[in-house]
C-alpha cells in the first residue's frame, strides 16, 4: 500500500509507547508546599539515633521468643515499643530509604525524573550518617557523613566487619564531637548496618545477628554516656533485604522496628496484637505500621514538622505525653491538608471545574478542618484533638489520591482508542490500493473533526497539562490518518482474515505469564499450518520432522536453560555444534570454503571447550570470541551458502550459552528446514503474506521463550562473565544479551528467506501484519501496566509491552540482515541431510 513508510510506523509506535509514561509514570510530587510551623516549646527528644539494618526480617527478630536478640530484649522488656513495619511491596534500597525518611513511596521512575525529596534531614538542625556513599546521593541534605571505606571488602569470610567499622566510627565521633552537640535540638544520627545483608549462609547470619545486636546495645550505652541529659530517642528499623528474581512472600516483607528512649511511651497495654517476649511467656503489645508512618513518628519525637510530601499517618500510642502526641498528629494532619488543598486548587484552575466531578470535600470544608483543629489546640483538648486528627487524615489521603489520578482513566481510554485507530489503519494498509467513498465514511470524518474540536476546547478551557493534552488529542490524529487510508483503500482486510492473527496473538499472551504455554501454541500452530504434510504420502522425513516437533514441544516443560550454569550440558552442546554438519552431511571437505569454515569453527569450539574444562586463560577465549564475532558478520561475501551461515551462527550462539539452549535452537532450525522442504515436496509452498507473518511471529516468540523467561535474562547477566565473551561494561553486556536473544531469530529468518520466495519481496506487507498482531497484544498489555507494587512487577509488565511493540522492527531489521548475508542470488536448495537424498533428487 502506497503512503506507508517505516519512519511513520516508528513514530506512531513511539507515540503509543510514550502514552504509557503519560498515563502511569508522571511524577506525582507536588511543588510549592511549605512545612508546617511547630507549636511546641519543648520537643519530646533533642536527638534521634536510627539504626538502619538490612536483611533483618520480623521472623528472625521474633523467632524462639526473641532468643536471637538477648541484649535488645533487655531493652524492650523494660521500656519502649516493638512493632512490625509491613511494606506493601518489594522495594529497592533507595525506595525503602526514601519511604522511611521522606514519608512517601517514590514513583517508579523517580530516579529518572531526578526529583529531590523533602526529608527529615531538611527539617533537622544537623544530621550525621555512617553509611555507604549512596545514602548521600539519595539525601544530599545530610549535614555530615562518613562513608564506608573501600578497603573493607573482604566480607565474604566475615561480613560483621562492615558493622564493626560502623560501630567504631560512631564511638570515635562521640569521643570527639559530642561535647559540642550537648545543647542542640533536632539532631539525627543514621547508623547503617549492612553485615546481615551480605551474610553467606544461615550460620554466618546468626553469628552476625548476635554481633550486630550486641553492637547496637553497646552503642546505645555509649550514647547515654555522651549525652547524659536523657533526651535521646532510639529507633531500630530494617529493610527486608536484597530482592530476588521472584516474588517475596508477605512474611518476608515484614520487618521489625524497636523504638525506645526519650519521649517514647512505655505502656504495656495488651489491647490488640501481642507477641511472646521471653521464655516466661511474657506478652508485650505489637504495633503494625507501614514504612511511611515512621517518618511522622520520627518528626514528632523531635518536635519537627513532617516532610512536605509525607503521606504517612502518625500512629497513636507510641509517644509518652498526650500533648506531644496530639501535636505530632495535628501537624501531620495540617501537612496532609496542605497537600489536599494544593491538589484541589490545581484542579480548580480550569474554567470547567464546576461542570466536572469533584471530591466531596470542597475548599470550604477543608478550611473548616483547620479552624476546628486550631480551636482544639488552643483549648488544650489534646485527647480530642488526637482523635480528631486520626479520623481526618484518611479522608485527606483519599482526597489527594482522587486528584492525583484524576485523568488516569480517561487517558487510558484515549490511549486504547489510539491503538484501535492504528490497528484500523494497518488493516486498511493491508488491502489493495484504490479509492472508497461512502456516506458512512464522510459522516465518520465529520464526527471525528467535531470530536477533535471539542477535546481541543476542553484541554484549553480546563488548562490540562501539556502531556495529558497531547495524549487526549492523539486518538483524533491517528484516526484522521486511518480514515484517510481507508478512503484510499479499495478493500480492507475482512474480519475473517483478521481472525487467525488475532487468535495467535491471544494464545501468545499467555506465554508471558507462563512460558510453558508456548509448547501448546507451537504444537498447534505447526501441526495446523503443515496439515498438508499429514494428508500426503508420509516419508521418512515426515516422521523425523514429527519427532523433532514433539521433542521441541516437551522441551518447554523443562526448567529454564537461560540464566543457569550447567557445564556438562554446555560441553555436549559444543560437541553437537561441531559434529552436526558431518552427521547431516551439509558441509563437504572437498569444497575449499567448507574446509575453511570447518577449520575455523572447529578451532573456536575446541578453545571454548578447553576454556570450559580448564578456565586457565580466560583472556584468550575472550579475544577469540570477539574476533569470531567480527568474522561471522564481516561482509566478505554477499552470497554465502545457507548451511555455512547456519554453522557460523550456531557456533557463535554456542559461545554465549550456559546450558542446553544451543541444542534447542539447532533442533528448531532443523524442524523449520524440514517443514518448509516437505511443503515444497508437496507443492504447498507458503505464498500468503499473512501466513508468512504468522510463521515469523510464532517462531520468534518460540525462540525467545523456549530457553527461558524475562526474569531469566537478569540471571543471565550474572553468568555472562563465564561465557566465551566474559564480563564488560553495562552497555556491552546489554548488547551481548541482545545478541544472545536475537541470534536464533536471525538464524530462522535466514532459513525462511532461502526457502520462501515471498519473504524478501513482500517484507513491507509482512511487516504490516506483524504490526497488527503485536499491537493487538500491546493493547491488552496496556491495561496491565501498573505504577505501584513491587518494582520488578512494574518492570516486567512494562517490558511485556515494550517487547511486543519493538518485535516487528526487530524482525524487519533481521530480515534485511539475513538478505544481506545471503546475497541477491537465486533461491538456493540447501543440501539436506542424508535421509533427504530422495527429496534433493526430485
Amino acid at each position: 500500500m502506497c503512503g506507508f513508510g517505516y519512519g511513520y510506523a516508528l513514530v506512531v509506535q513511539l507515540l503509543l509507547l510514550c502514552s504509557v509514561y503519560v498515563i502511569y509514570f508522571q511524577s506525582t510530587l507536588m511543588s510549592g508546599l511549605k512545612p508546617q510551623q511547630t507549636l511546641l516549646k519543648q520537643p519530646p527528644a533533642n536527638r534521634l539515633v536510627v539504626f538502619l539494618t538490612h536483611g533483618l526480617s520480623a521472623k528472625s527478630f521474633f523467632e524462639y521468643r526473641c532468643r536471637n536478640l538477648p541484649d535488645l530484649r533487655k531493652i524492650f522488656l523494660k521500656q519502649g515499643q516493638v512493632g512490625i513495619s509491613h511494606s506493601p511491596a518489594v522495594t529497592t534500597f533507595r525506595s525503602a530509604q526514601v519511604s522511611i525518611f521522606s514519608g512517601c513511596y517514590e514513583d517508579a521512575l523517580a530516579p529518572v525524573h531526578g526529583v529531590a525529596f523533602d526529608t527529615i534531614f531538611n527539617r533537622s538542625t544537623r544530621s550525621y550518617a555512617w553509611a555507604p556513599g549512596e545514602l548521600l546521593q539519595y539525601f544530599p541534605a545530610i549535614y555530615k557523613m562518613k562513608t564506608l571505606p573501600n578497603e573493607i571488602s573482604n566480607w565474604a569470610e566475615d561480613s560483621s566487619k562492615l558493622d564493626e567499622w560502623s560501630f567504631k566510627a560512631v564511638v570515635d565521633f562521640l569521643d570527639s564531637e559530642a561535647p559540642q552537640l550537648q545543647h542542640l535540638r533536632g539532631l539525627v544520627f543514621i547508623i547503617q548496618l549492612l553485615g546481615l545483608q551480605v551474610s553467606n549462609g544461615i550460620k554466618m547470619f546468626h553469628e552476625n545477628l548476635n554481633y550486630t545486636q550486641r553492637g547496637i546495645w553497646t552503642t546505645y550505652k555509649r550514647f547515654l554516656q555522651a549525652f547524659p541529659d536523657r533526651r535521646t530517642a532510639f529507633l531500630l528499623i530494617s529493610h527486608h533485604g536484597k530482592p530476588v528474581w521472584a516474588s517475596k512472600s508477605k512474611q518476608e516483607l515484614e520487618t521489625p522496628f524497636l523504638l525506645w528512649g526519650a519521649g517514647v511511651s512505655n505502656s504495656n497495654s495488651r489491647l490488640g496484637r501481642t507477641f511472646v517476649a521471653n521464655e516466661q511467656q511474657q506478652r508485650l503489645p505489637l504495633h503494625v505500621l507501614e514504612p511511611v508512618q515512621l517518618t511522622p513518628l520520627m518528626s514528632g519525637l523531635l518536635g519537627l514538622p513532617p516532610p512536605v510530601n509525607n503521606r504517612g499517618q502518625q500512629p497513636a500510642g507510641l509517644l509518652n505525653a498526650s500533648s506531644h502526641e496530639a501535636h505530632a498528629m495535628y501537624t501531620n494532619m495540617l501537612q496532609l491538608l496542605e497537600q489536599a488543598l494544593q491538589a484541589r486548587r490545581h484542579h480548580r484552575r480550569g474554567f470547567l471545574n464546576n461542570l466536572m466531578p469533584n471530591y466531596w470535600m470542597n475548599c470550604g470544608q477543608l478550611d473548616k478542618l483547620i479552624a476546628t483543629g486550631n480551636l482544639l489546640w488552643y483549648q488544650r483538648r489534646f485527647l480530642l484533638l488526637k482523635e480528631y486528627s486520626e479520623d481526618v487524615m484518611p479522608l485527606l489521603l483519599q482526597c489527594i489520591m482522587y486528584y492525583e489520578h484524576y485523568y488516569r482513566r480517561i487517558l487510558l481510554l484515549a490511549s486504547a482508542f489510539a491503538y484501535l485507530g492504528w490497528l484500523h489503519q494497518l488493516r486498511c494498509l493491508s488491502g489493495q490500493a484504490g479509492r472508497t467513498s461512502s456516506r458512512q465514511l464522510l459522516l465518520a470524518k465529520s464526527l471525528l473533526r467535531l470530536l477533535i474540536l471539542l477535546i481541543f476546547a476542553f484541554v484549553l478551557l480546563q488548562r490540562v497539562s501539556w502531556l495529558n493534552s497531547g495524549l487526549l488529542l492523539l486518538p483524533g490524529l491517528i484516526w484522521t490518518m486511518a480514515l484517510k487510508t481507508h478512503e484510499k483503500s479499495a478493500n480492507i482486510m475482512s474480519c475473517r482474515q483478521l481472525m487467525w492473527p488475532i487468535v495467535l496473538s491471544l494464545c501468545c499472551i499467555a506465554v508471558f505469564f507462563d512460558r510453558r504455554y508456548i509448547s501448546c501454541c507451537y504444537m498447534g500452530f505447526t501441526c495446523y499450518n503443515n496439515r498438508c504434510i499429514f494428508i500426503q504420502r508420509r516419508s521418512l522425513n515426515f516422521y523425523i520432522w514429527l519427532m523433532i516437533v514433539c521433542c521441541l514441544t516437551l522441551v518447554c516443560w523443562l526448567p529454564c536453560s537461560l540464566g543457569y550454569w550447567q557445564r556438562s550440558l554446555l560441553l555436549g552442546n559444543l560437541i553437537l555444534t561441531l559434529v552436526r554438519p558431518f552427521v547431516c552431511r551439509t558441509l563437504h571437505l572437498a569444497c575449499a570454503t567448507h574446509r575453511q569454515s570447518l577449520l575455523c569453527n572447529g578451532l573456536v569450539l575446541f578453545m571454548a571447550g578447553l576454556h570450559l574444562l580448564c578456565s586457565s586463560q580466560p583472556w584468550m577465549i575472550h579475544l577469540i570470541a570477539r574476533a569470531y564475532l567480527c568474522y561471522v558478520f564481516y561482509p566478505r561475501s554477499r552470497q554465502q551458502a545457507l548451511e555455512l551461515i547456519i554453522f557460523n551462527l550456531c557456533t557463535l550462539y554456542a559461545m554465549l550459552c550456559t546450558s542446553f539452549e544451543s541444542l534447542v535452537i539447532q533442533l528448531l532450525a532443523m524442524e523449520l528446514q524440514l517443514a518448509l522442504r516437505l511443503r515444497q515436496e508437496n507443492e504447498m509452498e507458503i505464498n500468503q503474506k499473512q501466513t508468512m507473518a504468522m510463521y515469523i511471529f510464532m517462531y520468534s516468540m518460540y525462540s525467545f521463550f523456549v530457553i527461558g523467561e524475562i526474569a531469566a535474562v537478569y540471571r543471565f547477566c550474572y553468568y555472562i562473565r563465564i561465557t566465551g565473551f566474559g564480563y564488560y561494561s553495562m552497555l556491552i553486556n546489554g548488547l551481548l544479551i541482545a545478541l544472545k536473544l536475537l541470534l536464533p531469530v536471525l538464524l530462522l529468518l535466514c532459513i525462511i528467506c532461502v526457502n520462501c520466495e515471498i519473504a524478501w519481496p513482500h517484507r513491507r506487507e509482512i511487516f504490516q501484519r506483524l504490526l497488527i498482531m503485536c499491537n493487538f497484544m500491546a493493547l491488552i498489555f496496556l491495561f496491565r501496566v501498573r505504577a505501584d507494587g513491587s518494582w520488578w512487577e512494574i518492570r516486567d509488565r512494562l517490558i511485556h509491552l515494550i517487547v511486543v511493540q519493538v518485535l516487528p522492527f526487530i524482525c524487519l531489521l533481521l530480515i534485511n540482515l539475513a538478505h544481506f548475508m545471503l546475497g541477491d542470488s537465486a533461491k538456493d536448495l540447501l543440501e539436506l541431510p542424508k535421509w533427504n537424498e530422495r527429496l534433493v533428487n526430485k
